[in-house]
């Protein structure tokens, strides 16, 4: 009886990973009508999300059944994984509690075999539970709507992180020389080049049939190889305390090199595929205007990201991502207004790292300890959702960043970020305003107005504007945090 349960389970494992993602007519792929936005089962499609902090495959005790029906529940579309080079194992790391790339000892699950009796990593043989958890995963995943971005590699930050990792000579078999870990992700990395190489095709292999996945070349490739940008002027210290906030850097060249080796690496093994993955490169925090881009690339990633990173590069026709976010005081509105300018800027694609996540708490309801150097919760995430269902109330391919069309005439407003299809619909977000009359410039006629409120989603106000001269007068009376409008021509003749 044993026997014939266990073949069952097999039988069933293998009817499940034949019906995974071909059902689908092909990968998430950049929309051809408007390659700032993505296509996925037929639709135009932007990315929200607020997921927990990347360890939902590596670390064998979180509950990812759990998460993400947590994120589907929420109204959300996204999370973002690493894979095994790299650990937050041993200490809180960043300030960061509970952290989910802190598994307890014997739960963390890599890639590559360990030797239970030596303790080192043969990075020549495969672990196939890590490999059977991450399709799991990824069914999963498809199952609730959700696209993964799978990140490859990231910086090692200090050596405590890399002192943990199997890349390092002293926890693998290998024997090849040891490492400076800056060096781990150039072409200065000798031995490690090729078993990088080896890693990367078999991850590209054992996915080729998910069509919810994109891969991520490198998390954060400027914390090992800075290159320094600009020192950001009129910095708000209240909510951007650290240093480094107030810095912008991308990656030296020694790093670009070895990023555009292992795109190509993933390119390679997709080479005889008709519909190929998409391929992102995280360039920088907070904004910086491309001059170019890889011809390989289709996803610009930025980090903890200003309007500006999205509307400054919509002439790549990639899609433009703030694919993590955190580090500010802990607050509803500070994450809230960020997401909505973002997309509202162009941005494609918007994810908060929620600390609310944590083994135990698989379904985001962990109180985020005061000093975690972040945000989330199931109050954010409903938020979070509000902006999904209002971006999907327009036909978002046909729109650009507009902010040049609003002019304050009285009140006050710190800020606003505007998308607009001119002449047929405008998208209009509001912070920090009292008692404000501003006027849009837009085509002559008459267009509906439906004043959102950005927490709850719910229409407080609706009202017919008449534009003449190509000018609209709006009003809105007294004190509000933030507020949203859907503006669209009508159909009257």
């Amino acid at each position: 009886m044993k026997q014939l349960t266990f073949i069952m389970e097999i039988f069933v494992l293998a009817a499940i990973f034949s019906c995974s993602s071909k059902n689908n007519t092909a990968p998430i792929s950049l929309h051809p009508e408007n390659p700032n936005y993505f296509l996925y089962n037929g639709k135009p499609t932007v990315l929200i999300s607020s997921g927990e902090h990347y360890g939902a495959v590596m670390n064998m005790d979180f509950d990812y059944v759990k998460y993400l029906n947590a994120l589907k529940n929420d109204g959300l579309n996204y999370t973002r994984i690493f894979m095994g080079s790299y650990s937050e194992i041993g200490s809180e790391f960043f300030g960061i509690r509970n952290n989910t790339m802190n598994p307890t000892p014997g739960k963390w699950l890599t890639p590559w075999v360990n030797d239970s009796v030596i303790g080192k990593y043969d990075l020549s043989k495969w672990n196939q539970p890590f490999f059977k958890r991450l399709k799991s995963f990824l069914l999963e995943a498809e199952k609730n709507g959700i696209i993964v971005e799978v990140t490859l590699f990231t910086s090692y930050y200090s050596e405590n992180q890399w002192s943990n990792s199997p890349f390092n000579t002293k926890n693998n078999i290998q024997g090849f020389d040891s490492i400076f870990f800056k060096n781990v992700n150039t072409m200065e990395n000798g031995r490690l080049m090729d078993i990088q190489e080896q890693y990367v095709r078999k991850i590209v292999k054992e996915l080729i049939s998910f069509n919810n996945i994109f891969f991520e070349v490198q998390n954060e490739p400027w914390a090992d190889n800075p290159n320094h940008v600009e020192t950001l002027p009129n910095i708000d210290t209240l909510i951007h305390p650290f240093a480094w906030q107030k810095i912008v850097e991308t990656a030296n060249i020694k790093s670009m090199d070895w990023q555009k080796r292992i795109a190509e690496v993933i390119g390679d093994e997709e080479r005889d595929l008709t519909d190929k993955h998409l391929i992102a490169q995280n360039i920088s925090n907070f904004r910086y205007k491309l001059p170019n881009s890889n011809p390989k690339v289709s996803i610009i990633n930025f980090h903890y990201a200003l309007p500006e990173a999205a509307s400054d590069n919509m002439g790549l026709n990639k899609a433009i991502a703030l694919d993590e976010t955190g580090f500010m005081p802990h607050n509803d509105f500070h994450y809230r207004s960020q997401a909505w300018k973002f997309l509202l800027a162009g941005g494609a694609t918007y994810n908060n790292l929620d600390y609310s996540f944590t083994v135990g708490h698989e379904d985001g309801s962990y109180n985020i300890d005061e000093g975690t150097p972040g945000w989330g919760g199931p109050a954010y995430r409903k938020q979070l959702s509000v902006l999904k269902q209002f971006m999907e109330r327009f036909d978002f391919l046909r729109m650009k960043p507009s902010n040049e069309i609003l002019k304050v005439n009285k009140g006050e407003l710190f800020a606003y970020q505007i998308l607009a299809e001119k002449g047929i619909q405008y998208a209009l977000y509001l912070e920090k305003a009292k008692d404000l009359e501003f006027t849009f410039e837009i085509p002559d006629g008459e267009y509906n107005a439906v004043w959102i409120n950005p927490i709850t989603g719910k229409e407080e106000k609706k009202e017919e504007v008449v534009s003449k001269n190509n000018i609209a007068i709006l009003i809105l009376h007294g004190v509000f945090e933030d507020k949203a409008l859907i503006l669209k021509k009508t159909n009257k003749q």
